[in-house]
């Protein structure tokens, strides 16, 4: 595991709402220091209410999770700003034929050269070649 890591929301939202991959998504807070985007605070709101609305997930329990994750986000993570990796963003996005989301995630991770670990096996096979990013 690398000393400084970007983790995307995948990531976080396994960390806190119980999936197969939890048990990796925790192991990386525990082995680097963690960068996310203040996007990820958003994005993983919506996966607390798709966790209530798909899922069947009680709202108390998804509420808790959510509550958790974003303090976690906010004390143990370095917030970078997706408004300022718009540009590199943008082209990452374009040239690899991945989400504007994504793009963003991987754009923080070469600003501030490291890995971006992420659990997205489908965004991972197209930029592993040319990007540092891990699949956990």
């Amino acid at each position: 595991m690398p000393d400084r890591a970007v983790l995307d929301s995948c990531i976080l939202a396994a960390m806190f709402f119980k999936e197969a991959a939890s048990p990796r998504a925790l192991k990386c807070a525990t082995d680097c220091d963690l960068f996310t985007l203040d996007l990820a605070i958003a994005e993983v709101g919506n996966v607390a209410l798709k966790q209530v609305a798909l899922s069947g997930e009680s709202k108390d329990r998804a509420w808790d999770a959510l509550q958790d994750c974003l303090n976690f986000i906010t004390t143990a993570c370095t917030l970078i700003k997706a408004s300022d990796l718009t540009a590199k963003a943008f082209q990452i996005a374009v040239e690899d034929k991945i989400s504007y989301y994504d793009s963003l995630f991987l754009a923080a991770a070469e600003r501030e050269h490291m890995p971006l670990l992420t659990l997205d096996q489908k965004m991972y096979e197209k930029v592993k070649a040319k990007k540092d990013v891990r699949l956990v």
